[in-house]
């Protein structure tokens, strides 16, 4: 079934590159104020930009899409539709207000139903907001990078991405060069959703987060196109990530996202070590 127009008669891409550009433009433009004002449904600080770059994706939606339910960083689970958008309005929060230049905006798009999982969602967009670069994906035209090159780095380098804020968390790093038999270069971007688009294209062989912090928004759109382009993202309980549910706001488990299955198992397999010995 062919799922590329909606009832505006746009297609997804022109939906999803029309939401997050507007957002990138809010973000790079001079009106954006880091003031606090209040706390988001995920627990975390809201700043006014979260906020307004938020309810730009959601008024973009609903103008091409009617009405829409919208599982969000900062709103939560709102409004009712035919369908579901998951959306992280500014992942890299911190990043972007210390004006470190990685924070991108995240947005995947599903057929609302019961029970929807990252494997159910039809389009997904990550878009870059301090560089011209836009990553999409949808099921019947597949990855397309806009502004960048969109040609896959193989083999990837020999690089890990991920969150290292604690010794329990590094100590999957320190595993996998064992398994690997080398230690390869250890990153820490800030931003969940380009380091597994990153990782895709191979610009790392993975990405790891064994804090269990992050949640299905920040992941969810990155996964899709991620996972178009052959990468392989597991939950460190050796759940597929593909299956991680849409339908609520919710943390996931530990996370290992590899450039293809036999370095996400390798990474799945470090992390089971770890966990064993502790």
């Amino acid at each position: 079934m062919k799922l590329d127009r909606v009832g505006s008669g746009s297609t997804l891409e022109e939906v999803l590159l029309a939401a997050a550009t507007r957002a990138v433009a809010y973000l790079r433009s001079a009106f954006v104020s880091s003031e606090v004002v209040g706390i988001g449904e995920g627990g975390d600080l809201t700043r006014e930009f979260d906020k307004v770059a938020e309810r730009i994706v959601l008024d973009t939606l609903k103008e091409y899409l009617g009405d829409v339910r919208v599982v969000s960083e900062e709103a939560g689970v709102v409004g009712r539709g035919s369908w579901l958008a998951v959306v992280d309005p500014v992942d890299g929060s911190a990043n972007f207000e210390a004006g470190i230049p990685l924070a991108s905006v995240s947005i995947g798009l599903a057929r609302d139903s019961d029970n929807m999982r990252i494997r159910d969602m039809v389009a997904a967009v990550v878009a870059e907001v301090f560089r011209d670069a836009i990553y999409y994906f949808d099921r019947d035209g597949g990855f397309k990078a806009i502004g960048v090159g969109a040609r896959r780095r193989s083999p990837p380098a020999d690089v890990v991405l991920g969150y290292f804020e604690s010794l329990e968390s590094y100590l999957p790093f320190l595993e996998l060069s064992k398994l690997l038999g080398r230690r390869p270069r250890l990153r820490s971007l800030g931003s969940a959703a380009l380091d597994i688009v990153y990782v895709a294209l191979g610009l790392a062989l993975g990405f790891v987060d064994a804090r269990a912090r992050l949640r299905n928004v920040d992941v969810a759109a990155a996964i899709s196109i991620a996972s178009s382009l052959g990468a392989k993202a597991y939950l460190c309980s050796g759940v597929d990530a593909l299956e991680v549910e849409l339908t609520r706001l919710g943390k996931v488990d530990c996370i290992v996202v590899g450039y293809d299955e036999a370095i996400a198992k390798t990474m799945l397999e470090a992390v089971k070590r770890v966990r064993s010995e502790g």
